[in-house]
């Protein structure tokens, strides 16, 4: 579970059983041709895992973060233990080309810190997904092809090393997409990514709880007035922005269902009262919580 939030956490293989696949590691999936099942479990939750999403037939729909992510064919997502995830819907015949790992299997054995940093992108796009023609797909498609073909189980450790490699060089050539459509990927690691990493990774753990900058500052030894350069410069966000939006996206989940009630919701998120939790949401998201709660509610 992830602290102090009140939605859980699913680990790959949570997954995959959930979607009554059977497969040989909790560490990488690569998914196969089949049109895809639908899952059981449609809660929100926190996934412990990486995600790139090709769609090459039919399509689904996302909540992140309590947005809706239509993915179309031809559409791309990558995304990551950053967000807020919810199966929305599908079509009968939706296919992905899709890889899921978790950061420790990808990064395992390697200390080039380039490598770890090109999971910078997951966390800087994942609120929408983007279109891709079909000759931005074909490296993405061909690489993709060779990751299938690896997909039995082989108990070998250099079987596994060669599905590590190959699967970092499809992280590469995702971020070569984001970089084609404009998306900035940082080409270097540096002392600001290393703490904009560290910070994005404490608000995914104690956002809900902790609102104010100087906690994270404290907790990695800087000043705020540090913080706040380092992570414009990685992210071109404030620090408060990244936890304003750690905190609606967990509100908005919440506010999906009748259960708990807007005060609740408050307490939970840490506000003193419903008023001040009810004046934060509308000035982010332009409507009461409650006028929120409706609409979702009629949709």
């Amino acid at each position: 579970m992830i602290n102090n939030t009140s939605t859980p956490s699913l680990s790959l293989t949570g997954m995959l059983l959930d979607l009554q696949y059977e497969w040989h590691s909790s560490e990488y999936y690569i998914a196969s041709d089949d049109v895809i099942s639908k899952p059981r479990f449609t809660a929100p939750f926190r996934p412990e895992f990486y995600g790139i999403i090709l769609c090459v037939q039919g399509w689904m729909d996302l909540l992140v973060n309590g947005h809706r992510v239509h993915i179309a064919e031809n559409g791309f997502f990558a995304g990551g233990p950053n967000m807020v995830l919810q199966r929305a819907g599908q079509s009968e015949n939706c296919k992905n080309k899709a890889v899921f790992f978790t950061k420790e299997f990808l990064v395992n054995n390697f200390n080039n810190f380039n490598q770890l940093f090109s999971f910078h992108f997951f966390s800087t796009h994942y609120k929408e997904s983007i279109y891709l023609s079909k000759s931005e797909a074909s490296p993405l498609i061909k690489l993709y092809g060779i990751l299938q073909e690896k997909r039995t189980r082989v108990d070998s450790a250099l079987h596994v090393e060669i599905i590590r490699n190959l699967m970092f060089a499809y992280v590469y050539e995702t971020a070569i997409v984001y970089q084609q459509k404009g998306l900035e990927v940082p080409g270097q690691f540096t002392k600001e990514a290393d703490i904009s990493n560290k910070f994005q990774n404490l608000v995914a753990e104690h956002g809900i709880k902790e609102h104010r900058l100087q906690f994270y500052a404290d907790a990695l030894f800087i000043t705020p007035k540090y913080l706040i350069g380092a992570i414009r410069k990685v992210t071109g966000k404030t620090p408060g922005t990244i936890i304003d939006e750690a905190i609606l996206g967990e509100a908005c989940v919440l506010l999906t269902k009748w259960e708990p009630s807007i005060e609740e919701i408050a307490d939970k998120l840490h506000f003193a009262d419903q008023a001040s939790f009810s004046k934060f949401f509308k000035k982010h998201m332009g409507v009461s919580p409650l006028a929120y709660r409706k609409k979702k509610g009629n949709t």
